[in-house]
């Protein structure tokens, strides 16, 4: 079970934490235009950053009960999905959503 877990620990952060950090940068980028583009191209992934920080992350700065904070995962990780089909790649959006889904399941089975 450890060796799962780790590999789920593995997955999460290099699949799904710094993805969600590279879709919002491409969300911004292809939504907008001039300077907007490049704002939301950085303010986007400071913006995920910054809730995954205060909210989920295992050095959390906000305690919050393990229910709020996978739900608050699961909100982050499927508005970057969504934030990936909005940009015309649905099947990537699909299985970045069902990756989050599963991982974060895995993770909050395991995690005490």
């Amino acid at each position: 079970m450890k060796a799962l877990q780790g590999a789920n620990l593995a997955v999460r952060f290099l699949v799904l934490e710094l993805g969600a950090l590279a879709i919002a940068a491409y969300w911004g980028y292809e939504s907008a235009e001039g300077v907007l583009r490049w704002v939301l191209a950085i303010g986007a992934p400071l913006l995920v950053a910054a809730a995954w920080g205060l909210f989920v992350s295992p050095k959390a700065k906000v305690d919050v009960p393990r229910p709020v904070r996978f739900a608050i995962e699961l909100t982050i990780l499927g508005a970057a999905a969504a934030a990936l089909a909005s940009t015309g790649q649905e099947m990537l959006a699909i299985g970045f959503a069902a990756l989050a889904v599963l991982s974060g399941a895995l993770n909050y089975a395991c995690s005490s």
